[in-house]
């Protein structure tokens, strides 16, 4: 029996998997001290269970695809509206070490991953997959790149991004804080002021973040950003360069505008904005899991732990030598170079959640959350889309 989900059913079936998700998460408290977001593990449940009545011949659910493609738009505008370049250059030498860093680990998951792809007989673009599409990136750049056109001929791409998210997450938060501690122990004492907040003029009366009147004219922006961003698609390729996939023109239309705000001096709400994206890729991802295939994910299990393994390896290698030595080898390095790992692995949330550890155990580190939260908040997923499209480019998708 074939059911075919609405828009609206679909919208319902991603918010009924977000709510089975919370509920696991509070049963399993593991879940929750993981980070992982509740439409990953409501989502992952839901799958096996789709799966296992699809193999048995009783139903196969489909899902709306259209109200995929919008949130996916959505929340990578909302991305775009977060990079404020002024910000990040004012954030201090601490936080241009992390971006620094940001590219050496996009360099290193990237070649990881292609070389594992290769040393399995697979297309060495399927290893982005496995690489900064994944981990660096997550859940939900691992299913945009996934239904991009460069990534159609790629059989269980989308399994893999998703398998590799998942052990991300996972592992970003084991492997994070015990790393951390032992730079702690060879650390020397934090010296170094604190970062210089960026130069910010005083913050506006608001209304509260649910006003409609802060909203409206937050969604008028959202819209206009992605009816721009084919344009800013069309005029790249017009100008020779290659054809973007539509989240990434959506993002760096986010980037454009923002950023042309504040040189105007009238800056985008952005609290707004990245309420409307978490929204947005929270039912997203819900959709998306709910699509997952069990049995292309478990061909390539082998595969996705080798990848695993070695991603583990490069990125604390990354946080070693070039967060903690370039910061200055002190207690502010070290945490800083912990939640470089929880976020460089798995998300914000997982490198954020160490950092606090740390600070319980071993002090207040300001310099390092404030070059964390900054350079992770503003820098990553421009330069991750970035890089990715020319990658996919030069690999041949």
């Amino acid at each position: 029996m074939q059911l075919e989900l609405t828009p609206v059913w679909t919208l319902i079936a991603a918010l009924l998997t977000i709510g089975v998700g919370k509920a696991l998460n509070r049963w399993l408290p593991w879940l929750e001290a993981g980070n992982i977001p509740p439409a990953v593990t409501g989502g992952l449940l839901l799958s096996v269970m789709l799966a296992v009545v699809r193999h048995a011949g009783w139903i196969d659910v489909s899902l709306a695809g259209d109200v995929r493609g919008v949130l996916l738009l959505a929340f990578f505008a909302s991305l775009g509206f977060a990079a404020h370049l002024g910000r990040l250059a004012t954030a201090g030498s601490a936080a241009l070490v992390v971006c620094v860093a940001v590219v050496a680990a996009i360099a290193a998951q990237n070649a990881i991953g292609v070389a594992v792809a290769r040393a399995f007989d697979q297309p060495p673009a399927l290893g982005l997959f496995m690489g900064s599409i994944a981990y660096l990136g997550g859940h939900g750049t691992a299913t945009a790149w996934a239904g991009a056109a460069a990534a159609q001929s790629l059989r269980g791409a989308f399994e893999i991004g998703i398998g590799s998210a998942t052990l991300g997450l996972v592992l970003g938060g084991l492997v994070a804080g015990p790393v951390a501690a032992l730079l702690m122990s060879r650390a020397r004492p934090s010296t170094a002021p604190a970062a210089p907040a960026a130069a910010t003029e005083a913050a506006p009366v608001r209304e509260p973040a649910f006003s409609s009147d802060r909203w409206l004219p937050s969604l008028l922006w959202l819209l206009l950003c992605l009816g721009l961003s084919p344009w800013l698609g069309a005029l790249v390729e017009r100008l020779g360069g290659p054809s973007l996939p539509a989240f990434l023109t959506a993002l760096l239309t986010g980037v454009v505008l923002t950023n042309a705000a504040d040189a105007l001096r009238r800056p985008l709400d952005t609290e707004v904005t990245d309420l409307i994206g978490t929204v947005a890729l929270r039912l997203f991802l819900a959709i998306a899991l709910l699509s997952l295939d069990w049995m292309a994910l478990l061909d390539h299990l082998p595969m996705l732990l080798a990848a695993a393994g070695l991603q583990v390896l490069g990125v604390v290698a990354v946080a070693a030598a070039v967060v903690f030595l370039l910061m200055g080898r002190d207690r502010d390095a070290a945490a800083a170079a912990g939640g470089f790992i929880g976020f460089g692995l798995g998300a914000m949330p997982v490198g954020l959640a160490v950092m606090r550890r740390l600070n319980l155990r071993y002090g207040d580190t300001p310099r390092a959350l404030l070059a964390i939260t900054l350079a992770a908040s503003l820098f990553p997923d421009t330069a991750n889309a970035l890089a990715l499209a020319a990658l996919f480019a030069r690999l041949g998708q």
